[in-house]
This record gives structure tokens, sequence and C-alpha cells, in this order.
């Protein structure tokens, strides 16, 4: 009886221990605002998230969060995706492929990802791209989009070879054509005609995370909700937008503390050439255009440069710091050599001798309060300036 009574008081005493969240089998890292990383496994995502590891639990506000990656995701099982015959690019930075699958009385409703279905209207569009499209339309419809200031849409037609710019502006689009106002008529443009269109103005829709596929899809919004195999992410466009952990390669956000070099016009750039070939600077890609890649891993954002140049920006004197990964892009290889240097008003806050092509890049954070001028410089190194192409990625002042 003794024994079956202390059974009893153990039970008891165990129902009254509070039991902490589980900790899901997914494990995550989270770089911050400053850079900093943290691993641990996903407790919570939503409204704030909780990380478990060996030193305890943490939690974070989505606020707080740079970049967060799923680490050691076992890979999505394979399955036969649909060919969508088109690429939209959206206002707030959602890119996905689809299908034209009626029309509505403000837009036009759209198939994608299996099945799935959103709603449209040309204020929230940048640009809809052919998947079949030639390399010459897309380079084409690339760099007409670049140009925000636009006051007309315009249609790309491939005939052959030849490339047709339309400009006036889509009235109506729906599953077989575009409807597209053009010198007083109304052209009727199928879509196995059409290269692809460019919105002008689009309506930007700022969005608190971006979240980016291993298929290459990607998805604005906030997330809401989420577990060990999924989260769910919520827009005005997508409603209730269901991923899955295995198809996520990263969640990027948006922080009002936050602002990207590459999201503002800088004061002045300088460039002072070695040989006679001028080069300007890139935002958001490498100065040839590709993608920005720094020791294999891709970065949506940065500021590109060449060596010897500065740019400068105007601060309002408000920020804490600065902060970015900062080298020579991987299609240099292991070409290029340079120093770096940050000033804050003149003066020096950071600096960085011999960054070579082929080596890590190197992180940044520096005190930047009180600043009202911040200058970027990359110059000559060892190598002349051959191949001397360096990205300041995720470059970005925290408040």
């Amino acid at each position: 009886m003794v024994m079956t009574y202390s059974i009893r008081i153990a039970f008891l005493v165990l129902l009254a221990v509070p039991v902490g969240p589980r900790a899901l089998a997914i494990e995550l890292e989270i770089t911050g605002l400053d850079g900093k990383a943290l691993r641990g496994q996903l407790v919570q995502v939503s409204p704030e998230i909780i990380l478990a590891s060996s030193d305890g639990e943490t939690a974070l506000t989505w606020s707080d969060v740079l970049v967060l990656r799923p680490l050691d995701v076992k890979p999505p099982t394979a399955k036969l995706a649909p060919s969508y015959p088109l690429r939209f690019e959206l206002a707030d930075g959602s890119i996905f492929n689809g299908r034209v699958d009626g029309a509505t009385e403000r837009g036009f409703s759209v198939e994608f990802q299996s099945g799935r279905h959103c709603q449209l209207e040309p204020a929230l569009l940048r640009a809809i791209y052919s998947t079949s499209a030639s390399a010459a339309a897309q380079a084409k419809l690339v760099e007409i989009s670049a140009d925000g200031n636009r006051s007309e849409d315009i249609a790309i037609v491939e005939r052959g070879r030849k490339l047709i710019e339309l400009r006036g502006a889509v009235s109506r689009i729906d599953a077989r054509r575009v409807l597209f106002a053009w010198k007083e008529r109304e052209l009727s443009l199928p879509w196995e005609r059409v290269a692809g269109v460019s919105f002008a103005r689009p309506t930007a829709r700022r969005a608190s995370c971006t979240v980016r596929l291993r298929d290459g899809d990607v998805f604005s919004g906030r997330v809401i909700a989420g577990d060990d195999t999924t989260i769910t992410l919520q827009s005005g466009i997508f409603e209730r937008l269901e991923l899955e952990w295995s198809r996520i390669e990263r969640i990027e956000c948006r922080s009002r503390r936050l602002t990207f070099l590459s999201d503002l016009v800088p004061l002045r750039y300088e460039f002072t050439p070695f040989f006679l070939k001028q080069w300007n600077y890139a935002r958001d890609k490498t100065l040839t255009g590709r993608p920005i890649r720094l020791a294999g891993r891709r970065h949506a954002k940065g500021v590109t440069m060449h060596g010897r140049s500065s740019l400068v920006y105007s601060l309002d004197g408000q920020c804490r710091q600065f902060a970015a990964l900062v080298g020579i892009v991987d299609e240099m290889a292991d070409r290029g050599d340079v120093t770096l240097a940050v000033l804050g008003d003149s003066r020096i806050l950071w600096q960085a001798a011999n960054v070579r092509g082929g080596e890590p890049p190197r992180e940044v954070l520096v005190n930047i309060t009180g600043v009202r001028e911040l200058s970027l410089h990359v110059d000559f190194g060892e190598g002349l300036d051959l191949s001397d192409h360096v990205c300041w990625a995720d470059a970005r002042l925290i408040r």
C-alpha cells in the first residue's frame, strides 16, 4: 500500500509541473539585424519566434530578424509540377510561375503552385514574362522594368527574331489574350505572341517577410502560423498561403528599424579608372547583371562596386549601426585584390586590406550613431584593378 500511495503522489506531482512548448523537429539558423547568427530547434513561429538550444530558449520578434534559414531539411518529395506558361513579378517582391485562368471585375485570376489561385490587378504587377520568351526578349523586359518613372505600360511581342515594343496601356487580361490600348487602337494580343508586359508605376505593398523557395518562386507577406512541416503566409494577395519548410530556401525580413543601402539613392558616386574603362555601381546585382553570390551563398540585396570607387550616402544622424557582408563576388573566382574602407563623416570606422577573390567575405558591423555622411570605399590592391568586383551584401542601416 505504501508503494502504491507513493506512485500516486509522484503522478500527481508530474501533473502539477508546467510543461513548456515542445521543440519541433526542425532546426533553424537566424541572422539578426546586426549579422549575429543563432541556431536552434523551432518551438514557435508566431507571433514571435522561439528557438530551443543547449543554452535554453530564445525569443525573437520578427522585426529583430534579417534572414531565417531551415537547416538539414529533408528534400521535398519529387512531384511532377505543372508547366506554367507565365512568370508573374509583383510589386511586393513576389515572383512565381502560373497561368491566367479567367478575368475578374478589377483584374484577372491566376493559378499557381499546383492548383492554388489568387486574384491580381495591373496596379499590383511589375511585369509578366512568358516562360518561353527568348533570352533577348527577357533581357529587354528586365531593362524596361528597371525604369520606375514610366507612365505607360509596355508590351513586347516576338515575331521570329524581331522584338516589337508597344507603348500604351493594358485594358484587360484574360486566359486567352491581353487587350492593349495602343495609338488610339485596342490590340488583342494572344498569349502565344506576347513575350511579356511591363507595367508602369505599380503600387508597392511593403511586406514584412519574403519567402524564397528552392524552385525559384518567391512570396511576400507576413508569417502568421507554422509547425514542423509548414508555415502560413498572409498578404492582401494570397490571404493564407501554406508553404512547406522542405521547399523553403530562406525567409528574408524587412524591419522598420532597417534600411538597405540599395534602396537609397547615394549623395554621390565617384570612380577613378586604372585604365580607360568606366564602371558604374550596381544595386541588388553584380556589375555584370548576375545575382549576387559570396562564398556560394546568394544575397538578394547589396551594393556592388569596382575599384577604385566610392559611394557616399546622406544620413539623418539617427542610425545606430551599419552592417554588411563584403567580399569579391564569386563570379570572379580567385581573382581580384582590393582594400576596403567604411567612413563616417570622413573618419575611418572600418577597413581591410588585401581582400582577395575566393576568400570568405568579411563581416562589417560599425557604430554610426550621429553620422551624417556614410562612405564606402573600394581601392586597388596588388592586382591593379583586374576583377575588382566587390559587393557589400545586405548592406544596411540599423536604427
